[in-house]
């Protein structure tokens, strides 16, 4: 089969950086390491995918004879991207791909779009997602999810929909976020166990295509979503398996909460966390409460090199003794505490507590539909 087009540098360079995420460095199949091209009436289609996550991005192009290839993703990506702006010509012939631009030639070897995976229809309920929501779950909850793949349910956020809102769940086991989007509606009920790198490939797209809205369909036969973001369609194929029952572990009333300057709690985290490196991270806080002031201890030790401790102020809400509250001590991974903080961007901070190995809550002052629940760790004097 041949094909033959015309299209800009710039045009098939921003495609092919949409599917640079989507193309595998280890595929499962030799295959999937390729992209796949389509040249019909006056559009190129570009398509790859891993088998979990999918992409076709289209262009309008000259195209002077219909037809399509796979070819190596990174080297045919590499040699575009290195190309000038301006004109290039992509002739198919036997087999092999001739890219023409001035006086430079190349020539790579295809493979049979035939070979390559078929992307699905995708139908089902469908809905439109504003991209200041989608950034808001993404820095709110992806990176309280696992990278573990052996778990691939701790890799995905739970998102709940309902006529009350959606509700987006991360854990890795250690901590948790939730995020609350009451002001969203939906006519049907569903739970959905979404990759969590889906949300944050998809938020890249959605910014490089300069979107403000993307379209979401639900396939349940399918089992998957298809995002259509701009001329990009994201296709993500769900997780299955059951998400910890996290209601469990989420306190309902707690003993103390303190309030602090969040700036102040985060410089005083990374300073603790170098003398914690060599003991996973972890920090220990106690508290000190009489008439006039509160505060709360940081505390880091460090086998080799010394010990840190520093004291903030905050105000304690509890009921309490001044006694009990100085009896109270919990330990956390600081790095965990950090990236709440980086992601919270809110002037105050409150920790809530009950005991030295229960669950703990933060809340940003400023976003009242999210809290993070750290588990704190043992630690021995």
């Amino acid at each position: 089969m041949n094909m033959k087009i015309s299209v800009l540098q710039e045009t098939l360079k921003q495609q092919l950086d949409y599917l640079q995420k989507i193309v595998p460095n280890k595929p499962q199949l030799p295959i999937l390491s390729s992209i796949f091209l389509e040249a019909k009436s006056n559009k190129l289609i570009l398509a790859a995918t891993d088998l979990y996550l999918g992409m076709r991005a289209s262009s309008v192009v000259e195209v002077k004879e219909n037809g399509s290839l796979v070819v190596d993703g990174d080297t045919f990506r590499s040699l575009i991207s290195s190309l000038s702006p301006g004109k290039i010509n992509l002739e198919l012939k036997e087999a092999v791909l001739y890219i023409n631009q001035g006086k430079t030639t190349a020539k790579l070897s295809c493979q049979s779009a035939e070979e390559y995976p078929k992307f699905p229809q995708v139908t089902g309920d469908n809905f439109n997602l504003n991209v200041a929501d989608l950034e808001k779950i993404n820095n709110l909850t992806v990176f309280a999810s696992s990278n573990d793949q052996t778990r691939p349910v701790l890799t995905s956020l739970l998102m709940d929909f309902s006529e009350k809102g959606l509700l987006v769940i991360g854990t890795d086991g250690f901590r948790l976020a939730s995020f609350n989007l009451k002001q969203l509606n939906f006519s049907f009920k569903q739970n959905l166990l979404v990759p969590a790198k889906a949300i944050s490939e998809l938020l890249r797209i959605a910014r490089q295509g300069q979107v403000d809205e993307v379209l979401v369909v639900v396939s349940n036969e399918l089992k998957q979503l298809l995002f259509k973001v701009g001329s990009v369609d994201f296709f993500v194929r769900l997780i299955e398996g059951d998400f910890p029952p996290y209601q469990k572990i989420i306190p309902p009333s707690f003993k103390l909460t303190a309030e602090m300057d969040s700036d102040e709690f985060l410089s005083q985290l990374k300073r603790a966390q170098i003398f914690a490196r060599e003991t996973s991270n972890i920090v220990r806080f106690s508290f000190k409460k009489t008439k006039e002031e509160s505060s709360l201890m940081i505390k880091a030790i460090s086998p080799s090199f010394g010990e840190y401790n520093s004291e903030i102020p905050v105000e304690i809400k509890t009921d309490l003794s001044d006694q009990e509250v100085e009896g109270l001590q919990i330990a956390f991974n600081a790095l965990y505490l950090i990236d709440f903080i980086n992601a919270v961007h809110s002037e105050k901070i409150s920790i809530s507590i009950n005991e030295s190995l229960k669950p703990a809550r933060f809340i940003g002052q400023n976003n009242k539909d999210y809290f993070y629940i750290s588990m704190p760790f043992r630690v021995n004097e």
